[in-house]
């Protein structure tokens, strides 16, 4: 897990606060996994999709307006993890 930093900006009397994440690690780990992970192992009903860094899951949280973890917000990550943009973050299709 890579660490999250903060930094606080103050512009124009609002302090902003912006969050990165180093996702280096993250990327390379699912893009091997892409070519070594099986599409599906056994009679499992669950496998594993891919990962997303948590300063992008924060970000697609606010614009969702769900919790990570809730069933709406679920739902949006699919569709997220569906598109040709966020396909780096995929590791098998649904």
């Amino acid at each position: 897990m890579s660490e999250i930093k903060e930094t606080m900006i103050e512009q124009d009397n609002k302090l902003h606060i912006v969050r990165t994440q180093e996702v280096g690690d993250i990327l390379t780990a699912n893009k091997r996994a892409q070519d070594d992970a099986p599409s599906m192992h056994g009679d499992a009903k669950f496998r594993f999709v891919g990962r997303i860094p948590f300063v992008i899951a924060e970000q697609w949280q606010k614009e969702c307006g769900a919790g990570i973890g809730t069933q709406e917000f679920t739902q949006y990550v699919k569709k997220k993890l569906k598109d040709s943009d966020y396909a780096y973050l995929r590791v098998k299709k649904w």
